[in-house]
């Protein structure tokens, strides 16, 4: 699901992050293909598989922050975002995704 120019990372215990490279001067073009590739993570994470002898299942609440040439400071901030993003997921019922900008929040309901 991912590129060659995107980075993914496990910050530890069962938090990740991935750093997609945008290809878009449109914000609007980028946020839509973060949420498609953030749909199709979720959508691997679902699906069922074995361990010892027994099928298992796990869910998976994603936050996505959007971040064009940030500044010094907000580097700092990009993952602060994501991670409010992620507990905005958690709290909406968790299996979700979300953006931490509140004018990407109504592309839920769009982009579903």
């Amino acid at each position: 699901m991912l590129r060659e120019e995107d980075t993914p990372a496990r910050l530890g215990g069962d938090e990740f992050v991935v750093l997609l490279h945008a290809n878009s001067d449109s914000l609007n073009t980028v946020a839509d293909k973060a949420w498609l590739v953030a749909e199709k993570i979720k959508d691997k994470l679902n699906e069922p598989f074995m361990l010892n002898q027994y099928q298992h299942q796990i869910s998976t609440s994603i936050g996505i922050t959007l971040v064009s040439r940030p500044s010094r400071k907000a580097r700092k901030n990009i993952l602060q975002q994501a991670d409010t993003a992620m507990y905005r997921s958690k709290a909406s019922g968790r299996n979700t995704v979300s953006f931490f900008s509140f004018q990407y929040a109504r592309k839920q309901l769009t982009c579903a």
